[in-house]
């Protein structure tokens, strides 16, 4: 039988992550996966439950992290670092983020109550475990809130053909760039992401290379120090994937291979290791690299 990964997964550490690490670590078990990483939204918080999980259940553990970056163009681009370890610089930089991501979530939250929608703060926070909100709490809000049940613009949530994936289709038409509760996303630049990773000991790894704007700024990105690509991601078309496999055996970049698996609030349609060619073989490659540069564990 096949040896397979996934090295891209949220826990509920993330606001926008359903499952426990545990939990993760038993449907991994469960579903056949030989290796795993926790890669939580600007936290490291999972990293003791993931060394504890992984000896109960037999799962392979690389420690994780995905720092939510701000490129030259404005657009956000994730950096995953595996191999992480907790430093000053890179606990600075977590709290940084999380101190951008309260601004954000403030902002969103008057934009749609400026477009009408009735929201209650404190609910959001709530929703959030009191962690920085990302956009998933502040929708389930508008979702939740009973005052916007009647609310004629949310109908298609509700009951209609976008009621099975309503969080993105909603982040899609009222969040994201041009659209009426639009906020422009603030966090740390891309090339620190690279730096504060490398400075932790980690590797650092764009994530679903699909959202970067073009060839032109995927060749930046890679010269600013990234040394892997998340070529096999569930974003990615079997075309795009062999695009950026080549592009990351061109660029003398490792390639790794992760669902962003998150549970069924958020990315319904996405599920834990349901990618193609998500071999171990990969993360052989990944050790041999880490190996290189920081020596063996």
């Amino acid at each position: 039988m096949a040896h397979l990964i996934d090295l891209h997964i949220h826990s509920c550490y993330s606001e926008d992550g359903d499952y426990s690490v545990d939990y993760l670590f038993g449907l991994a078990a469960k579903i056949g996966l030989s290796a795993i990483s926790i890669t939580d939204h600007d936290s490291i918080e999972s990293i003791p439950d993931a060394l504890n999980a992984s000896k109960i259940y037999g799962v392979e553990y690389i420690s994780g992290v995905e720092l939510t970056t701000i490129y030259e163009d404005g657009s956000q681009q994730h950096i995953l670092g595996y191999y992480i370890h907790d430093n000053p610089q890179l606990s600075a930089t977590l709290k940084k983020i999380g101190q951008f991501r309260w601004e954000i979530a403030k902002r969103r939250i008057n934009k749609l109550k400026g477009i009408g929608f009735s929201m209650n703060e404190d609910n959001v926070w709530e929703k959030a475990n009191n962690r920085p909100p990302t956009a998933t709490a502040i929708m389930l809000e508008v979702f939740d809130n009973p005052e916007n049940r009647n609310d004629k613009r949310l109908q298609e949530y509700f009951e209609g053909k976008k009621s099975d994936n309503r969080l993105m289709f909603f982040y899609r038409e009222y969040l994201s760039e041009n659209m009426p509760a639009y906020v422009p996303f603030i966090s740390i630049p891309t090339k620190e992401g690279i730096d504060v990773i490398k400075a932790s000991g980690g590797i650092p790894v764009l994530a679903h290379p699909k959202f970067v704007n073009g060839q032109e700024h995927l060749h930046k990105i890679a010269s600013m120090g990234i040394m892997g690509l998340e070529a096999i991601s569930s974003y990615h078309t079997k075309q795009e994937i062999a695009f950026f496999k080549r592009f990351a055996v061109e660029h003398n970049l490792v390639i790794t291979a992760g669902s962003d698996f998150h549970g069924p609030t958020s990315k319904p349609k996405v599920s834990l290791g349901g990618i193609e060619g998500n071999d171990y073989r990969l993360l052989e490659e990944l050790k041999k690299l880490h190996n290189n540069v920081i020596g063996p564990m």
